[in-house]
């Protein structure tokens, strides 16, 4: 059977992760969503729209799983603590054409009893807020799952002119985390007004920002 490739955006973010009862305590619902399949295919060629999709799973080193076939664009996931999960789509329409694979989500993991957390699957640095800023801005970094403990880690402030202002420190466990810099320097000395570049590195893996402190 010819499979259409046209691609389903599976959103890296959760958007409603729901506590299950105390009986259930050892699993949490988490729903995903994803856009609906592109009626244009990448070769251009137009495809009635997906009337179902796929759930796929992998669960840690497990072989990836068909777990659903839904008609909506969400899924209502239980996932199991302790193991890294991942969920990707694809669309299937009204003759049976499937598309190409979604990426695969951010993967879920928690202990029991535990909160869920989401895991980047690369080192990844995103946007300060507030921008431009005043006292203070708050810097979301994410360490991936197959962090070494021989890797680096560090997130550093410098000048445009690349000039080493602030060593902030980090957590180097998996999955988001978040600092605060005061607009101060390593000596405790308030910074000048003007933009600053934010360096995020993870083993050979290097992450920019920038960013302007106003007064």
């Amino acid at each position: 059977m010819k499979t259409a490739a046209s691609k389903i955006l599976l959103s890296a973010l959760i958007l409603t992760i729901l506590m299950v009862s105390a009986a259930l305590a050892q699993q949490q619902d988490i729903q995903f969503h994803w856009n609906p399949s592109p009626v244009i295919d990448e070769e251009g060629i137009v495809r009635p729209e997906a009337v179902n999709y796929e759930v796929w799973l992998r669960k840690g080193d497990e072989s990836d799983e068909l777990i659903a076939t839904v008609s909506d664009t969400t899924f209502l996931f239980s996932a199991d603590p302790g193991v890294s999960q991942r969920i990707r789509v694809r669309g299937v329409d009204e003759i049976g054409l499937r598309s190409v694979m979604s990426d695969w989500s951010d993967p879920i993991f928690f202990e029991i009893g535990g909160d869920i957390v989401t895991v980047p699957m690369g080192a990844q640095l995103k946007p300060n807020y507030p921008n431009p800023f005043n006292p203070e801005t708050r810097i979301v970094y994410g360490i991936p799952e197959d962090i070494q403990d021989s890797d680096v880690v560090r997130l550093e402030i410098f000048t445009v002119q690349g000039y080493l202002v602030r060593t902030l420190q980090v957590n180097r466990s998996p999955g988001w985390h978040e600092v605060v810099w005061n607009g101060r320097d390593d000596r405790g000395m308030v910074t000048s007004t003007g933009m600053y570049v934010t360096r995020f590195v993870v083993g050979n893996s290097v992450e920019t920002g920038k960013m302007t402190m106003v007064k």
